[in-house]
């Protein structure tokens, strides 16, 4: 029977001991989990403010994109108007001038009244 009680003590000797040195390992522990909790929490702040700056810097440049397409349309139609310039110019070259035109309309004009005069009976 003592050998009944000694094992038991032994056990509870053994499970006061453990109970010791898990308590001290955790209180030797506990300042790197803080710091490690710490940093955790400095990364995670970072992680966010750098996706806040992706999103801002994403929406950045969506609009210089925009902007782009729109000087870009601007500057080729200009570039168009520019190259159309010279087709323009020889299409006003090649033009009859106006006193011409004018002067056949008014022909025109008289020949229809004559004619008109000389079909109607007197």
């Amino acid at each position: 029977m003592i050998i009944v009680y000694l094992s038991i003590a032994v056990i509870v000797a053994a499970l006061a001991y453990l109970g010791f040195v898990a308590f001290k390992t955790f209180k030797e522990a506990k300042p790197t989990i803080d710091g490690l909790q710490e940093t955790a929490t400095r990364v995670q702040n970072k992680t966010n403010a750098i996706k806040e700056e992706t999103d801002s810097l994403k929406f950045k440049q969506q609009k210089l994109m925009t902007d782009f397409e729109k000087k870009k349309k601007a500057v080729n139609s200009v570039v168009f108007s520019v190259k159309q310039t010279p087709v323009e110019f020889k299409n006003a070259l090649v033009a009859k001038p106006v006193a011409e035109l004018e002067q056949k309309y008014k022909a025109r004009q008289w020949n229809r009244k004559r004619r008109n005069r000389t079909m109607q009976p007197q």
